[in-house]
This record gives structure tokens, sequence and C-alpha cells, in this order.
């Protein structure tokens, strides 16, 4: 895990604050509190690469989603892609996005915000190609086109857990 403390804190706010803001409906189906994950369960539990389902919005204002690999890091989420990518077109133009984690009906990890481009001027985007090499993958920078990460910096992110013990420690949550 590549989380600081301060990242960590950072996550768990975010979560316990999206539980609030949640309506009854969805705090009902997902169990919140009791089924959600603490910052560290997730951060822990979401190393490596996973597979997502990315959603943006077209010039036209149609949805559109599809997978697409991902890389969780101090909160947010990264998907490496090229800029010449219709979804990279698309988050340049209207940068709301949304993503859907989920393995089988166990685990569900649902996150709306802003994306982001990080291209290869970016300074975050070295430590970003090295989690990407590290995770067993290519360098974006020797995929055909211009390799990027669309950064999700989520607004409200929620988790659904069938047996949230499954994925360690849960006395960190402090929801209220």
């Amino acid at each position: 895990m590549r989380e600081t403390t301060a990242d960590l804190q950072l996550l768990q706010t975010l979560l316990e604050d999206s539980i609030q803001r949640a309506s009854a409906f969805l705090r009902s189906s997902f169990e919140m509190p009791e089924h959600s994950l603490s910052a560290t369960q997730l951060a822990t539990h979401l190393q490596g690469t996973v597979t997502v389902a990315l959603a943006t919005v077209t010039a036209r204002g149609e949805p559109r989603v599809a997978p697409i690999s991902a890389i969780f890091l101090r909160g947010h989420f990264y998907m490496p892609t090229v800029a010449e990518a219709a979804r990279a077109q698309n988050i340049a133009r209207h940068p709301g996005a949304s993503l859907t984690y989920f393995e089988g009906s166990d685990l569900a990890v649902i996150a709306h915000g802003q994306a982001a481009i990080v291209a290869a001027d970016h300074p975050a985007f070295t430590d970003l190609d090295a989690t990407q090499v590290a995770s067993g993958n290519q360098s974006v920078s020797e995929w055909q086109g211009h390799g990027v990460y669309l950064q999700l910096q989520p607004i409200s992110l929620y988790t659904f857990a069938r047996e949230p013990s499954r994925y360690g420690e849960t006395a960190v949550h402090r929801f209220n």
C-alpha cells in the first residue's frame, strides 16, 4: 500500500461524507455503514491493476461506459490510455465521470467525480507509469499514440462488502 497516513485520513473522510450524503435508498441497499469498507481496507484491497467500468459523456451529451484497467493510488483512480482515445477526448470536453469496480455480488466500489488527463509532462506521470509497470503492465509511453492516465478524483465514493471482515481491520470506521 502506497498511501500515507494523510491520504488514508482524507479517503476515510470522503467515505464517511459520501455515506452521509447518500440517499436513504442507497444507504439501505448498500447497508451503509455496516457493510462499507474503511479507507485502509479499500486501499489495501485495491492493489495493482483492477478492471473498472468507466462512464464518460460524449460531446453530444451521450453516456458511454466501457471496461478499462485502473490503478487505485492515494485515493484516486488512474486509468492508462492514449490521448487519442474517445474516452480521453470525452474527459477533455466533459470532466464529469463515474466508475464501478465489483467482484460478483461480494464487493462493489462506486466513484463519481471529476476526471483529468495526466500527460507525460505532469509531475505525477513518472510515478504513475512506474506503478503501472510494477503491476506487470507495459508503460503507456510504449503504446501507439500519446500515452496518458485519466485521473478520477472522487467527489462521492461508496463501497459495499457482503462480508467486510474479509478485507482486514474494520476498527478504523468512524461513521457518525
